[in-house]
């Protein structure tokens, strides 16, 4: 009897963990709530030994009001417009956003169902065409952004699954949710050249929403709020951001919320923009420096 209690038992255990296991690899599902629980398991992601690298939390400087509906997978500022990219199937988007900036107000002005088939992921714009990945499909949308209303063009092939998406204003720079980013020819996006993101010689996978500031690429981790800086020549974090205060502060106005996933950086103004799926708002902020990766700490404004 006890030996039929305990089979039983483990078979119950592994289903729960297959279970679990199967809700991380979906990724238009909601993530458990305690990924974010506390700050001890937010550091847990990194080794301990951190010399070298600098550690920032973001403040949040101003709330901007979102759709709760959009599942966010794409951030973009160009000029007075936000491009925006949302996922799930039947659900997928790309919406242009005139954007006040200074009473706050996302304003819709443009949107492009995707087929129903596709799960639309990380965007870009680069010489005045936007580029716009799906997860599984293949297929890297473009639109012509010289007229008034976006023109869509021949789609380009994807042979790795579409993640985020930026550009250094050469080439267009893909994660696929692996540890390593593709450097892409914006004309076929065929493979220039790759590298692999570590943390002090730890690799860091689940790689996603993607943004090119002032030389370094920034991508945040999937299902954490982290956002990792990362030297683009070597592929080692140079810096770390934790956004753990925005996901709290979402939290606060729909506990519904899914993960961090959006970054806009607005290289005329020098502004950031963060929001994540299904949030209320999108945040501008600025980064708080972190003297310890944890524990107390004092802070100076960057």
């Amino acid at each position: 009897m006890r030996k039929r209690s305990a089979i039983t038992l483990g078979i119950t255990v592994l289903v729960i963990l297959i279970v679990a296991i199967s809700t991380d690899l979906s990724r238009g599902n909601l993530s458990p709530p305690w990924l974010y629980g506390h700050a001890s398991a937010r550091t847990s992601l990194f080794p301990g030994k951190t010399d070298g690298i600098d550690f920032f939390e973001v403040k949040i400087l101003q709330r901007i009001p979102h759709n709760p509906e959009h599942f966010v997978q794409g951030l973009q500022v160009d000029g007075d417009i936000l491009w925006e990219g949302t996922g799930r199937y039947g659900e997928s988007k790309l919406i242009k956003h005139r954007f006040n900036r200074t009473r706050g107000i996302l304003e819709p002005v443009y949107e492009k169902a995707l087929s129903s088939d596709d799960f639309g992921e990380g965007l870009a714009v680069l010489d005045n065409v936007l580029y716009q990945l799906t997860w599984k499909a293949g297929r890297v949308y473009r639109y012509d952004l010289s007229g008034k209303k976006p023109s869509p063009l021949e789609p380009l092939r994807n042979d790795r699954e579409g993640w985020g998406l930026t550009t250094d204003g050469h080439s267009l720079i893909a994660s696929d949710g692996s540890a390593f980013l593709a450097f892409r020819s914006a004309k076929d996006f065929s493979v220039q050249k790759t590298i692999e993101v570590q943390f002090q010689g730890k690799a860091i996978d689940r790689l996603n929403e993607l943004e090119w500031i002032d030389g370094k690429i920034w991508a945040n981790v999937w299902k954490t709020p982290f956002i990792m800086v990362v030297d683009p020549e070597t592929g080692e974090v140079t810096s770390v951001i934790d956004c753990g205060n925005l996901v709290e502060d979402a939290r606060a106005s729909n506990p519904d919320i899914d993960v961090l996933n959006g970054i806009a950086w607005d290289a005329s103004n020098r502004e950031l923009y963060l929001t994540g799926k299904l949030w209320p708002w999108v945040y501008r902020v600025v980064l708080d420096r972190k003297t310890l990766p944890e524990g107390k700490a004092e802070f100076t404004k960057l």
